[in-house]
């Protein structure tokens, strides 16, 4: 594993979107996902930056089990490192076909709180979204990124702000729970539509499979939280022991590629190859 440099990179400028994956609350899974699309993506040859923005609870260093990280995301933000310096190259490990770098958070609950802090600190909120627009630009124009993904913050934290505001493709995943869903709603219509002027897209994640029996409940699952929300739905991904069990030990995706949550990231994934 290495830290990022451009002169080995194979640019492919055919795409260049950067997303976001937010929820209204936590245990939606949308750091399992975000993971686990990212790798797909990398496998197929796309180049690829996950970047942990998950500052109240970074988890990505676990999934990926990094245990030595030179600079965190909170290194580049406070100014103390280049934004190359935070990505560590896994492309080896992985075995990818296009680059596959990762940015971590500083799980510390020193950094935490220090994080916490900043939130609060309107000047220095606008200084890092001035920070992640310029990386935006310099991932794709200098480094050759086609997707950059921002795992971020449930709720309404300002770094998830932040990151919504840099995205070109803004994803809320929810679970089938009430809250959630009224929660996920107040979301959409206080942040995304009055505050940001940004339409985000839903991904229903951990759905009971007594809930999917066929596929036309997942044609009326759709349309119902379509109707309910005001969003486009381009993804449910129903609950699998299998994953739960799993425990966020390793990328789901690698060991298992052939089994049913594997193949709905994968196709999550191809609806980002196909936007515009």
């Amino acid at each position: 594993m290495s830290n990022a440099s451009v002169g080995d990179w194979n640019p492919n400028r055919n795409k260049n979107r950067a997303i976001t994956i937010h929820s209204f609350k936590g245990g939606t899974g949308k750091s399992n996902l975000s993971a686990n699309m990212a790798l797909i993506l990398a496998e197929r040859g796309w180049n690829v930056v996950l970047l942990d923005f998950d500052f109240r609870a970074p988890s990505l260093n676990a999934l990926f089990q990094m245990n030595s990280i030179k600079y965190w995301i909170n290194d580049w933000l406070a100014q103390r490192c280049e934004l190359n310096e935070v990505l560590v190259d896994l492309s080896d490990r992985y075995q990818t076909m296009g680059k596959f770098l990762v940015g971590f958070t500083n799980p510390s609950g020193k950094a935490i709180n220090e994080m916490t802090m900043h939130s609060l600190d309107e000047e220095w909120q606008a200084r890092v979204l001035q920070l992640v627009l310029d990386g935006k630009d310099l991932l794709f124009e200098q480094y050759g990124i086609n997707f950059q993904i921002f795992d971020t913050s449930p709720g309404f934290a300002m770094s998830s702000i932040n990151a919504i505001l840099a995205a070109d493709d803004p994803i809320l995943v929810i679970k089938m729970d009430h809250l959630d869903i009224v929660g996920t709603y107040h979301l959409i219509k206080g942040v995304y539509d009055q505050t940001l002027g940004k339409k985000p897209e839903l991904v229903v994640n951990k759905v009971p499979c007594s809930m999917l029996q066929n596929p036309e409940d997942y044609k009326r699952l759709k349309s119902e939280l379509s109707l309910k929300l005001g969003i486009e739905i381009i993804g449910i991904i129903p609950c699998f022991c299998e994953v739960m069990e799993n425990m966020g030990r390793h990328l789901f995706v690698k060991k298992h590629p052939d089994h049913e949550f594997s193949q709905s990231i994968s196709r999550l994934a191809e609806h980002f190859e196909k936007g515009n």
